[in-house]
């Protein structure tokens, strides 16, 4: 069994406002930002922007000033793609075991120049 989890981002319709994402994961999750993905330890994180549905770009961003689960901050791959991993063990913070990580999807999508963003979950599977 692969750690490997791909998680597409779709625009599920431009005429909300604020936009909002349709997210699908490899393991048959899908969702909006309450998507839960559960991954396993040292697993790695791939999103893909589904370009078809009107996505022109996303940036994957930890949330500021909290014990993380990646063991390798999301970043961009070239080609639009964005990656990460997961920690080997889970972290602790004050002696409790840390076993999720909010995070932020920011994107922008064609023919608007103001960027959106989605907050979805990963969640170390145990």
């Amino acid at each position: 069994m692969s750690n490997a989890v791909i998680i597409t981002v779709a625009l599920k319709n431009s005429n909300d406002n604020p936009p909002k994402l349709k997210l699908i994961d490899s393991l048959g999750g899908s969702g909006d930002n309450n998507l839960n993905t559960e991954v396993a330890l040292g697993a790695n994180v791939t999103w893909v922007p589904d370009l078809a549905s009107g996505i022109q770009s996303i940036e994957i961003v930890p949330k500021e000033n909290e014990t993380s689960i990646f063991s390798t901050n999301p970043h961009n791959t070239g080609n639009g793609n964005y990656e990460a991993s997961i920690v080997e063990k889970e972290p602790e913070k004050n002696g409790k075991k840390i076993k999720s990580e909010d995070y932020s999807i920011k994107f922008y999508i064609d023919g608007d120049p103001q960027n959106y963003t989605d907050d979805p979950k990963l969640s170390i599977k145990t």
